[in-house]
């Protein structure tokens, strides 16, 4: 049984947060109603490649959602917003601070109907402070929050990451935090609002750093693959490509000289310890001495040697090699689900494995509108009710009747 059953949430999101963020809490269980505008729904909907007029990406992030496509502008429209608010345990949105309040569904009016309901409201900047009313995008914030001045070659231009990460880490902590207000309902009875920003996500990631700049005045920059706090820790080229080192301590370094038959460069007073390694002139002059050793033998050769004596060592995969991985596969990570328009696509099971229950995948991202009348129904509308709204576009649907 999945732990989240019977849980209901009301998404009223757009982009990778509020959708990524209520993804996971489906996966669990959790019925989750995405409320989208009618006729172009979600923006992710029209991001990236499309094949057959769908957005794999919008996929991606929605999977066993269901779709209601109302004007929340449109009194009736507001009107069934509320009363799925109000038989609702979860909402979440992440609309910029105010929208939500100007369309009549902020919290307050939310509490009213319903006191024990946990309301996450995701923002670029937070529900206060003097940025709270601009509009947050990953690349905007991963260049705010200091990612952007530690990725990337040292003389070359900022880089971002390869993926919207703020957005990534920020959907996580939504979930997290939507659980722990879970169970400080179950134990005390009381709901409560939750303000979550992408800014202050991202400023997390930045923590370690934080850390020692405040300990040392030394200011991180750009270092490329160069990680600055451990040596050697990154690719090394290969007679055919790269491999990637993670020696984390000083034994993994002796052990590591002793499989490459260099144990003189263990007892190297330039590369003896860590601190050693790590010095800029050291570290340059012995990641030329490995790319010279390595240089000698295939990644896939390295890579069975260095795994087969417990090295910390793996290859730089490509999308192509990672669907391929045996180990991902036997633990059956990769599922494939049949898309009504887009055919076969490849997606994510849960990422945690739990003893006592399971999660999963259930069902393809919704179609814009395609609950929306079995929504209605729940709610007690009749037939003739639902066909007025469709005709005055209070609603729309994918399903013809």
């Amino acid at each position: 049984m999945e732990p989240l059953r019977g849980v209901r949430v009301l998404e009223f999101g757009s982009a990778i947060t509020a959708p990524m963020c209520c993804m996971l809490l489906s996966e669990m269980g959790a019925e989750v109603i995405k409320i989208e505008p009618p006729g172009r729904g979600d923006d992710s909907r029209s991001w990236g490649v499309k094949k057959n007029g769908e957005s794999p990406y919008f996929a991606h992030y929605n999977k066993n959602k269901k779709s209601l496509a109302l004007n929340l502008k449109a009194h009736e429209g507001l009107e069934i917003a509320l009363k799925l608010a109000e038989k609702s345990d979860v909402v979440v949105e992440n609309f910029r601070p105010g929208v939500m309040h100007r369309l009549g569904l902020g919290y307050e009016v939310v509490k009213q109907l319903n006191p024990r309901v946990v309301y996450c409201s995701i923002s670029g900047f937070g529900q206060t402070g003097p940025y709270r009313d601009l509009g947050g995008y990953d690349a905007i914030i991963q260049g705010m929050c200091g990612l952007m001045s530690v990725t990337g070659e040292p003389d070359g231009e900022p880089m971002r990451v390869g993926v919207p990460i703020t957005d990534v880490v920020t959907a996580l902590y939504a979930a997290y935090s939507i659980l722990l207000a879970l169970l400080w309902r179950e134990r005390t009875g009381e709901g409560q609002f939750i303000d979550i920003s992408l800014y202050e996500a991202g400023v997390s990631l930045m923590g370690q750093w934080i850390s020692i700049y405040s300990a040392t005045g030394h200011l991180p920059t750009r270092f490329g693959n160069k990680y600055p706090l451990l040596a050697p820790y990154e690719p090394i080229k290969t007679k055919d490509g790269y491999v990637i080192l993670g020696i984390g301590n000083d034994e993994l370094w002796r052990k590591f000289c002793k499989i490459i038959n260099r144990e003189d460069l263990a007892y190297n007073s330039k590369y003896r310890t860590n601190q050693d390694r790590i010095k800029p002139e050291n570290r340059e002059e012995l990641i030329n001495t490995l790319s010279e050793i390595m240089s000698r033998r295939t990644t896939d050769e390295w890579i069975e040697i260095l795994w087969r004596n417990g090295i910390p060592a793996g290859p730089i995969n490509t999308i192509d090699k990672i669907l391929k991985d045996p180990h991902l596969n036997e633990r059956m990570f990769f599922v494939k689900m049949s898309h009504p328009i887009m055919g076969e696509l490849t997606t994510l099971n849960p990422v945690p494995k739990f003893e006592k229950f399971t999660g999963g995948v259930r069902s393809n991202a919704p179609l814009l509108g395609e609950h929306s009348v079995e929504i209605l129904k729940t709610l007690g509308y009749s037939y003739d009710e639902i066909e007025n709204f469709i005709a005055k576009g209070v609603i729309s649907t994918t399903v013809k009747k």
